[in-house]
């Protein structure tokens, strides 16, 4: 069996290089997403399958850096509070044994956490498949870099995303500390080594962000990967509220204050849309002539981007990750989305199973359908929207923009 899945997934994965089967692959999973979803959204009731299809598990919230546009980052190594990260015992009762089930890790620095691998074999005996697992790649040893390569073999682990952000001297600038680059090039180089010696069809990417400091060298990502070997960038367009934008959403889900909205929030991003427009374009003609892979999130189409980068230009579109992920925090709670850090369970005291829809899961899912997406959700990686931008004022086009430092602000 296990050597079935292998050549499958090895199959797999050589098809969707070639650009024909991608695409017919991108329209099957829209089909099917789009049948998975039409219940939820004409019954209207906020309830969901008896199970998600999978998990994002936020394995833990140390890590060994302090990158300062870490949207999380006020959540890091809080004094004590990591310490209450779910053991082995409890995640074996609180997670269902579910074959086909999807688990994703992320944190934090998922290495950061000692007991990383038996968390992975734990969901592997499950019977669970890992979408994809985040990475600074700093601290990925040789021990590492077999045990991952020897999961991919068995077919459980598909994908692992190594942030970087740019040339090394932007990177580690952005990390805050120098030798950074070096580091994450000898993790993501063990990992990619470990793979070949087992012919493990493991899928490495990297992933990059939109922002003030990086946009200039936006393009040089693609010598980045070339160098590293890797053949997938994924971009992440920067994702923001305005404090107009929170305030209104707070109103609507009916939260006690803002603290429960986890995001960038500013008045301005001071981010030039144009050199944007420009720069995302050279990342992507780049990609394509050197036969690299290029996706982007949110789908930031070229009608959308001056709408998505001016502060409080209204969004349309829709939302349907609440319905089908669930977000699992180190200590077992569970929260609404990334962004909406409403509690909605905890696998602490109850099974997911219990909490998926339970009574606050399902009132909230209810009010998202009800508003489309939140004010908050406009700019968010889950969001989907509509294609034709929302007419904007010509005050608003006109307005100055200016070029600010990039800071998180909760």
């Amino acid at each position: 069996m296990v050597l079935v899945r292998k050549l499958r997934d090895r199959l797999a994965t050589q098809a969707r290089a070639l650009p024909v089967a991608r695409h017919a692959w991108a329209r099957y999973r829209r089909r099917r997403y789009e049948e998975r979803i039409e219940r939820f959204l004409s019954e209207r009731t906020g309830r969901a399958d008896r199970l998600p299809i999978g998990a994002v598990y936020e394995a833990t919230m140390r890590c060994n850096l302090h990158c300062e546009f870490c949207y999380v980052g006020d959540l890091l190594n809080i004094e004590g509070e990591w310490q209450q990260e779910l053991d082995l015992d409890a995640l074996s009762r609180a997670f269902p044994t579910h074959d086909g089930f999807q688990v994703s890790l992320t944190g934090g620095e998922i290495f950061m956490r000692k007991d990383i691998m038996s968390v992975l074999d734990l969901f592997r005996e499950k019977g669970y498949a890992c979408g994809y697992l985040t990475t600074n790649g700093t601290i990925i040893t040789d021990d590492r870099a077999e045990a991952l390569a020897d999961l991919a073999a068995l077919g459980f682990l598909k994908h692992i995303s190594v942030s970087i952000d740019g040339p090394k001297e932007l990177h580690d600038e952005a990390r805050g500390l120098k030798g950074t680059f070096e580091r994450t090039c000898a993790g993501l180089r063990r990992l990619q080594d470990a793979a070949r010696k087992k012919q493990a069809p493991l899928r490495v990417s990297i992933n990059t962000t939109v922002a003030h400091e990086s946009l200039d060298a936006l393009d040089q990502m693609v010598d980045v990967a070339q160098e590293l070997g890797v053949d997938a960038i994924g971009l992440n367009h920067l994702m923001y509220s305005t404090p107009e934008e929170v305030a209104e959403t707070v109103r609507l889900i009916g939260a006690p204050d803002a603290s429960v909205v986890a995001t960038f929030v500013t008045a301005d991003p001071g981010i030039d849309v144009r050199k944007v427009r420009e720069k995302v374009a050279a990342l992507q003609q780049k990609c394509k002539d050197r036969n690299i892979l290029f996706d982007f999130r949110p789908k930031v189409h070229p009608p959308l981007m001056d709408n998505y980068y001016t502060p409080g230009t209204k969004l349309e579109g829709r939302c349907l990750y609440p319905f089908l992920h669930a977000r699992v925090s180190f200590s077992g709670k569970v929260y609404f989305c990334p962004f909406i850090r409403v509690e909605v369970g905890d696998l602490s005291k109850n099974s997911l199973e219990e909490v998926w829809n339970g009574e606050r899961y399902v009132e909230m899912r209810r009010r998202l359908l009800e508003n489309g997406i939140f004010p908050v959700c406009r700019r968010c990686c889950k969001v989907e929207l509509s294609p034709e931008p929302v007419a904007v004022a010509a005050d608003d086009q006109s307005r100055a923009r200016r070029a600010i430092p990039l800071t998180v602000v909760r």
